[in-house]
């Protein structure tokens, strides 16, 4: 498995700015900055794909972004929750109160019998 070197932001920012100049190729934008260019080409492409990858940095994430997905799995279980009470209901129509009104209603007839 390779080594990934962590580049400054502000390095990236210098090589995607001088790129999207579009005087130069990946191959002398490499060579000026002392890059492969593979890595500027990667950089280029990530950025043309989402904005927010200039700045994201291989496998870490923000806090906001993991408070967003807490926030997002509690709302979900909120609604399966409440899908499945619905369901209940559709599927079990009788309720308790019905059982025990058939039950009296079956000692009824058995003690006028």
């Amino acid at each position: 498995m390779g080594f990934t070197t962590q580049y400054p932001i502000d390095l990236r920012v210098k090589v995607l700015s001088e790129y999207k100049q579009g005087k130069v190729g990946y191959r002398t934008i490499a060579k000026k900055f002392g890059l492969e260019r593979d890595t500027v080409r990667y950089w280029v492409l990530k950025s043309n794909s989402d904005k927010s990858a200039l700045m994201d940095t291989k496998n870490k994430e923000s806090v906001p972004e993991e408070t967003k997905d807490i926030e997002y799995y509690k709302t979900e279980a909120e609604y399966w929750k409440a899908y499945a009470k619905k369901l209940e209901a559709i599927r079990f129509p009788e309720s308790k109160k019905k059982q025990q009104s058939k039950r009296s209603k079956n000692c009824k007839r058995e003690d006028t019998q």
